[in-house]
């Protein structure tokens, strides 16, 4: 009798485990590395929308290990990998695979109802300075377009000024309040080979430290391509060069040209 009500009790226990802790969680097994996965997500169609009527968009996954579930809000995954009634803006959409691995791709769903077509260019900055520019060309619509960056308030205003190295959102809007955004990314002069890898060689790959002696090697620049968020990451820290000291400048130029993509320029 003590026997039974022993099992009994262990299954209680067993059943609220599962219920009210991690133990029964959809995280991905620590035993499987999922940098390692081929893990895809791509959109394949879509359906633009108007000011009144929401448009779709539909994507396709490959790789991992199927079955796959899809997320535009990255906290309800379903089966379906169309999304339907959408407006138009920017979408993170997220594939998870039956590993608990999980993709991304960026896609804009653009709002067109009557022609509205909306350009963007970008003058590149200083890094750390607001010298950079974006410019707006606009044409279609009902009546007269008005145009706002990162949702300042709108005005017939087609150049923005005295930009900071980031990404920028420009809207225009005709006179049925349809919208139309792209973004474009204000970028600086900031150069891999005279600015970034003067720096690494005379601080960073030297002697007993990244020139071989230690991980990660920067000697060449595709090595430094390669490690370039965590240069940036350690010299904001100020962990790296050690025993040494980057000036406030080197230590800015570095973020300046991550942050532009880590170009081989």
């Amino acid at each position: 009798m003590e026997n039974k009500g022993f099992k009994s009790m262990l299954v209680l226990l067993m059943a609220a485990c599962l219920l009210l802790t991690n133990c029964g969680d959809n995280s991905a097994d620590p035993g499987i590395d999922c940098t390692a996965s081929d893990l895809q997500l791509a959109v394949i169609s879509f359906t633009k929308s108007d000011c009144q009527v929401p448009g779709s968009f539909e994507v396709s996954a490959s790789g991992g290990e199927a079955p796959y579930e899809y997320s535009i809000d990255g906290v309800e995954f379903h089966e379906s990998s169309v999304f339907s009634g959408v407006f138009a803006g920017t979408y993170i959409i997220l594939v998870k695979d039956n590993q608990a691995c999980v993709s991304e791709v960026s896609f804009t769903l653009e709002s067109e109802p009557t022609g509205i077509t909306l350009n963007l260019t970008s003058t590149n900055t200083t890094c750390g300075l607001t010298s950079g520019s974006v410019e707006a060309n606009a044409s279609g619509g009902t009546g007269s377009l008005m145009f706002s960056i990162n949702q300042s308030t709108f005005s017939e205003e087609t150049s923005f000024p005295n930009l900071a190295q980031g990404d920028y959102t420009v809207t225009v809007k005709d006179e049925e309040d349809c919208e139309v955004s792209k973004t474009i990314q204000v970028k600086t002069n900031t150069s891999l080979t005279t600015d970034i890898m003067p720096i690494i060689q005379n601080d960073c790959a030297i002697t007993g430290c990244h020139n071989g002696s230690q991980n990660p090697r920067l000697t060449t620049e595709e090595e430094v391509i390669q490690n370039a968020g965590r240069i940036r990451s350690e010299t904001q820290a100020r962990t790296m060069p050690r025993d040494r000291t980057l000036s406030e400048g080197e230590i800015q130029l570095i973020a300046c040209w991550v942050d532009d993509g880590a170009l081989n320029n």
